[in-house]
């Protein structure tokens, strides 16, 4: 029983003189002291009803391409970040091409053809052909695009694929994806961490390459070019200053202030004419006397004022300073100053200066060396007959 029931019924026993007034409060005192019994239930409660899960919103179509151009970009750099590796495994090369291939076209079924030209701005997204010579402050690529004509633009982004017809005429140009120029570039900044093709010169400040790079002509005037990935140049690479970390393919020749080689498989290039000039083994391997050697680099003639070699084969090496250091095979070296290491081989050990007139000869066909000076030459012979 209830203590309010037992309660009630006392007071009516009150009220009816069965008891005295000293005998209830005595018994309402003794059941006020008594702890509150729980309610009994007259029905079980029922089991709480789990939440509605809230709508997913509905992302403006804006936002939604913006996220997939995010991942095509992740996905290109993350085979851009690989691929010093990956030349040297075909199979996970071509493992990681086709993942991007595979995430570009998901992602274009996802976001549809979509061109945006308006302003100083064009956009494309999915796949899409816009024309060329169009003066605009920026140019992105997110999908598979094409330019038919000359790109001009103070910024161009490609996370995709594309294709210009033209010149590319940008101050600044980065592609994480592939890029493929018909014609020249000229910039300011040129980035390139996925795979850009350029078929004719490539201008510009500062050369970023830290994907695969293949250049049909020179590259000229540039204040910076770094390569941590694959550069491969059919002309020369005329610079301030020039630093590798990568593999380089040079078919002309390296004319630069400061050359800084830390070799990653094998490099090659004719001529290197440049003040200070140091190569060296990559990290990652032992340097000790019979560590094991780390890429080469393979060039006919080395010219300089301070020359460091190692891992290097060359017919000449002429300079002030010459340090040859361990692994390289050197025919001959002209130098004021020569160390040579225990693990190095110099066949010819020459007074610096001593084959200059012959080496101009042999380097008639660089730029550098015109028709002027073999003409100068021959008449010199001339006048002392």
């Amino acid at each position: 029983m209830r203590k309010e029931e037992l309660l009630r019924r006392l007071e009516e026993r009150l009220a009816r003189g069965e008891i005295g007034e000293k005998t209830y409060l005595d018994i309402k005192a003794r059941y006020d002291a008594m702890p509150e019994e729980p309610p009994t239930p007259s029905e079980p409660p029922e089991a709480p009803k789990p939440p509605e899960p809230p709508e997913p919103p509905t992302a403006p179509a804006e936002d939604l391409e913006t996220v997939i151009e995010r991942a095509i970009e992740t996905a290109m750099e993350q085979v851009s970040q690989g691929l010093e590796m990956a030349f040297a495994s075909r199979e996970e090369a071509r493992s990681r091409a086709e993942e991007v291939n595979r995430r570009l076209r998901e992602a274009m079924s996802r976001a549809g053809p979509r061109i945006e030209v308006g302003g100083k701005k064009i956009v494309i997204r999915g796949a899409g052909v816009v024309s060329g010579d169009q003066a605009v402050d920026e140019f992105r690529c997110a999908g598979s695009g094409r330019v038919t004509g000359n790109l001009v633009a103070k910024e161009a982004h490609i996370s995709g694929a594309c294709v210009i017809e033209g010149d590319c005429l940008c101050e600044e140009f980065h592609a994480s994806g592939r890029a493929e120029i018909k014609g020249n570039v000229r910039g300011e900044d040129f980035a390139s961490s996925g795979k850009t093709v350029v078929a004719g010169d490539l201008k510009a400040e500062d050369i970023s390459v830290s994907g695969k790079l293949e250049v049909g002509g020179s590259i000229l005037d540039a204040d910076d070019v770094s390569v941590s990935g694959a550069a491969d140049v059919r002309g020369w690479v005329r610079t301030g200053s020039f630093t590798s970390k990568g593999r380089f393919d040079i078919g002309g020749g390296l004319e630069a202030q400061d050359v800084d080689i830390r070799l990653s498989g094998t490099s090659r290039v004719p001529v290197i004419q440049a003040q200070e000039i140091e190569v060296r083994r990559g990290e990652g391997v032992g340097r000790g006397l019979f560590s094991q050697r780390n890429g080469e680099l393979s060039v006919d003639t080395i010219e300089g004022e301070e020359i460091y070699l190692e891992a290097t084969r060359a017919r000449l090496v002429r300079g002030q300073e010459v340090h040859i250091g361990p692994f390289c095979t050197i025919d001959a070296v002209e130098a004021e100053e020569l160390e040579v290491h225990e693990t190095a081989t110099v066949k010819d050990r020459r007074a610096f200066g001593h084959a200059g007139h012959e080496e101009h000869a042999k380097h008639a066909g660089d730029p550098g060396h015109g028709d002027d000076e073999d003409r100068e030459d021959h008449e010199d012979d001339k006048d002392e007959s």
